[in-house]
């Protein structure tokens, strides 16, 4: 039995349930409040940390510790490449999502003020409509401390958006004649970027840059078509 534990509006929470539909896993999703994951969760995983998977009592966190699990439990289809430099060129890509696009897209949604009701509320939404009041500002706190000490927070919003356009040209420049980001099939690098473009594409700055790119359309849509078959009942 396999059980994923997650949040709302987390791209690495999307990251984790791709990898399993492309392994065509069974399992259970169990979608937490933030007051849930600030309290009853611990019991599952004392750092506090989702995504995690329990499987078989045993639990595992952290969306690549996760990736890794699997591949070494249900090693086909693959996630890793098998040829140690797109092995390698997978590492780097996924650690550029998760450390560099992922605040990218976190300044975009919760701290631009034209985006940051729409999706603190959307984050809060499993919480008690009482309490909802009382997170929002704290939420918004939280994220632009934690953006301010990445840096992102301290730079302006044209700059922001300069950094995206440029990891935009990046991403469409690289996929330039590939179908996939690190060999010749989808790996574990094209689930953790895509995760962070669909945060992305949920402000209206970010999908009408993102649209601008067929190239990075072109693998969005080969990504999701892989990844969004749903995995057998568990």
């Amino acid at each position: 039995m396999i059980v994923l534990y997650v949040i709302d509006e987390s791209p690495f929470c999307e990251k984790v349930r791709r990898a399993l539909q492309y392994k065509r896993l069974p399992y259970e999703a169990r979608a937490l409040s933030l007051v849930e994951v600030l309290t009853s969760y611990r019991k599952v995983n004392p750092v506090g940390k989702v995504p995690a998977l329990e499987v078989d009592g045993r639990v595992v966190a952290d969306s690549t510790d996760i990736a890794h699990f699997l591949d070494e439990r249900w090693p086909d289809p693959p996630l890793l490449p098998r040829d140690p430099a797109d092995r390698a060129l997978c590492h780097f890509l996924e650690d550029w999502a998760d450390e560099s696009l992922y605040y990218c897209e976190m300044r975009l949604r919760f701290t631009f003020p034209r985006n940051r009701s729409r999706w603190i509320d959307a984050l809060l939404a499993r919480d008690a409509p009482l309490l909802r009041p009382l997170l929002r500002p704290a939420v918004a706190r939280a994220v632009r401390r934690q953006c301010a000490a990445q840096g992102i927070g301290r730079k302006p919003e044209e700059a922001v958006l300069r950094d995206l356009e440029r990891h935009l040209d990046a991403l469409a420049d690289w996929l330039a004649g590939r179908p996939w980001l690190a060999g010749p099939d989808l790996s574990l690098a094209d689930l953790a970027v895509l995760a962070q473009l669909h945060c992305v594409e949920g402000t209206e700055e970010g999908r009408a840059r993102i649209a601008a790119r067929p190239a990075v359309v072109g693998w969005l849509k080969r990504v999701a078509e892989a990844t969004d078959a749903p995995a057998r009942p568990a």
